[in-house]
């Protein structure tokens, strides 16, 4: 029984002796947590890109292309194509029917338009040129100025009409455009215009203190006012009228009336220097001269005016407005 006892015993030392050592695990590490709250960035979102370039697969007809804006520069500048050189194209993606490029009275379609980037030098200076596939449509990226024929026929039909002398008009600025219709973007009473893009220019002359704009075609032989002065327009009444008037700042006056038959002309110099007064003393006026809501056969009148003054005309004054705008009217439709 005792030599059992001590083998007992000896095969729990035994057993004790293999078994693993138990190391206790210390407890995790705290992590400080700063009172001061610290700024969160986040990822900014790119800038709208203004074309999407094409590394590779240039789709459409790049020499084309070249040939257009080397033949817009050419005509523009004057000069012959061999004195153009190319300095890079890049195929890329337009956003809109603009191209890219958003001038003053331009209407832009929201489709995207396949071309091209192409810039060209002439001397030290460089002319960036936005196109299409195949170069049918062409847009200047900057400011490319008039041709001497389109900058010479608008400062002499200005001069024409306000009886100066055409060295004493200034040229504030000459852009080349594409006008969306054939009457170069600017409405004309009782007149069509075709939905067709005609190159042109948009160029602003001043003369003794006032700035007229004017839209012309490429080589000047149309020349379009576009400096608004006064609108005015009577409908209604027992005969049904609906006369319409439009004086442009240069003293060039156009109407229309229910009988098709539109007028065209100038401004006396009396009836010039009573709207110079008048651009000059007030400023912008919608005007309504109309009979009273619920009148039998009520006549509609109205006049805008686009003076450049800080007045506003007064009761006497609006009386003399319509009835200049009136007798102008009348004069022109006789």
């Amino acid at each position: 029984m005792k030599h059992i006892y001590l083998w007992i015993s000896f095969i729990a030392l035994f057993l004790a002796a293999c078994e693993p050592e138990f190391i206790p695990t210390p407890p995790p590490t705290s992590t400080k947590i700063s009172s001061t709250p610290q700024p969160i960035s986040f990822p900014t979102s790119p800038p709208i890109p203004t074309s999407i370039p094409l590394a590779t697969n240039i789709p459409g007809d790049l020499d084309a292309a070249r040939e257009a804006a080397i033949a817009s520069l050419s005509a523009t500048l004057d000069l012959p194509p061999d004195q153009i050189k190319v300095i890079s194209s890049q195929a890329v993606i337009w956003p809109n029917g603009c191209m890219g490029v958003q001038r003053m009275g331009v209407m832009c379609t929201n489709n995207q338009v396949p071309g091209f980037v192409i810039v060209l030098g002439v001397n030290d200076k460089q002319y960036e040129y936005h196109t299409n596939q195949d170069g049918s449509l062409i847009v200047p990226a900057g400011e490319v100025q008039a041709s001497g024929l389109a900058l010479e026929a608008a400062k002499k039909h200005l001069a024409s009409v306000l009886g100066s002398d055409a060295n004493q008009i200034t040229v504030v600025s000459n852009v080349e455009v594409d006008w969306p219709d054939s009457c170069l973007g600017v409405a004309k009473q009782g007149i069509m215009c075709a939905m067709v893009v005609t190159p042109g220019y948009l160029i602003r002359l001043r003369s003794n203190a006032l700035d007229y704009e004017y839209h012309s075609n490429k080589d000047g032989t149309e020349i379009q006012p576009a400096t608004l002065a006064l609108t005015w327009n009577q409908d209604g009444g027992i005969a049904g009228l609906c006369d319409s008037l439009t004086v442009y700042l240069s003293g060039e006056v156009t109407s229309d009336n229910c009988k098709g038959k539109p007028g065209k002309g100038n401004l006396s110099p009396a009836e010039m220097k009573q709207l110079d007064t008048w651009i000059t003393q007030f400023g912008q006026a919608q005007l309504d001269a109309s009979d009273p809501a619920g009148v039998s056969d009520r006549m509609i009148r109205k006049l805008s005016f686009f003076g450049q003054g800080i007045a506003q005309p007064g009761d006497s004054d609006q009386q003399r407005l319509f009835s200049w705008a009136q007798d102008l009217y009348q004069r022109l439709n006789k």
